[in-house]
């Protein structure tokens, strides 16, 4: 029987191309796939199968500039680790996995966060006029990109990193823009940080040296400074030089000044435009906001 076996699995193996290659090519091969259906592919053909185990998981964790972490190591951290953060739900698709970027995931408050940072220093603002700090899982969210999870448009984790910016948010944001987040994307008009990224980074308090560095890197990674900047003027009445310029002078604040003067350096019918479409956008939002509370008020009894 066991002959027969053994016959078997000889014949499979010489009718298959795939197993009769070298396993180093077998690894290399996994490795440009980036696919555990070729691992499958090799049935229980030990060497084999180990091989293009190897090359996948190489793969895996070079993903995205290098995240470090496979799709298997990272359900399971998300299983362990996060398991009061994330239920099975969360893990079902990429899409559910992608709506685990909420702000209430990913601005937190609790130290007894597996991500909570020792240093108390470590911690920032909630807003300038909010006295609580927070602290942006990192980790968190790292685990989620290495899993696989889907970013909406109507997902702006981008956002909730810029406004909380402290040591390694230029990282995850470097992630998440690998992840496919798109540096560019506009949260509902109405707050006073205005709809972008970069105006939600340059709003965050206090003045410090992660904020001009995470702003300098949106920057340089090509953010659309005008429409940035027509926004946040749209909804605060201030444009993010004077914001900037009303913080102490740094060598690290001053490039960021000039980088921004050197970006809005352009036609002045460009600059109306973006403003004016930031206006209909803030218009639209107030109108729609209106008709929501008067649709709702009409239902409330009167005595």
């Amino acid at each position: 029987m066991a002959h027969k076996m053994r016959t078997r699995r000889r014949a499979r193996r010489e009718k298959s191309p795939l197993l009769r290659l070298p396993t180093d090519l077998l690894r290399k091969i996994a490795s440009h796939t980036v696919s555990p259906a070729v691992v499958v592919a090799v049935g229980k053909f030990a060497p084999e199968r180990a091989a293009l185990r190897k090359g996948t998981d190489a793969a895996e964790r070079s993903r995205f500039g290098g995240i470090g972490m496979t799709v298997r190591e990272a359900e399971h951290e998300l299983r362990t680790r996060y398991r009061n953060i994330v239920d099975e739900s969360s893990l079902a698709s990429r899409e559910a996995a992608g709506r685990a970027f909420s702000r209430r995931n990913i601005v937190r408050t609790d130290e007894r966060h597996p991500d909570a940072p020792a240093n108390r220093d470590d911690w920032v603002l909630d807003g300038e006029y909010d006295p609580r700090r927070v602290f942006v899982p990192f980790r968190f969210m790292r685990t989620l990109i290495a899993y696989g999870a889907k970013l909406s448009r109507e997902c702006i984790p981008l956002h909730y990193v810029a406004g909380c910016p402290s040591a390694g948010s230029v990282d995850v944001a470097r992630l998440l823009l690998a992840a496919g987040a798109d540096i560019d994307a506009e949260c509902e008009p109405g707050d006073g940080a205005g709809t972008c990224a970069l105006a939600w980074c340059i709003e965050a308090r206090p003045a410090r040296a992660a904020k001009y560095e995470l702003a300098t890197f949106l920057i340089e990674e090509g953010c659309d400074v005008v429409k940035a900047d027509a926004g946040y003027l749209v909804a605060s009445g201030a444009d993010l030089l004077r914001n900037l310029e009303d913080e102490p002078l740094t060598p690290a604040n001053q490039r960021l000044i000039d980088l921004i003067k050197s970006a809005l350096n352009v036609e002045e019918s460009t600059y109306e435009a973006a403003f004016e479409v930031a206006q209909q956008r803030l218009d639209a939002h107030r109108e729609a906001f209106y008709a929501r509370m008067n649709a709702y008020t009409r239902h409330i009894p009167w005595y």
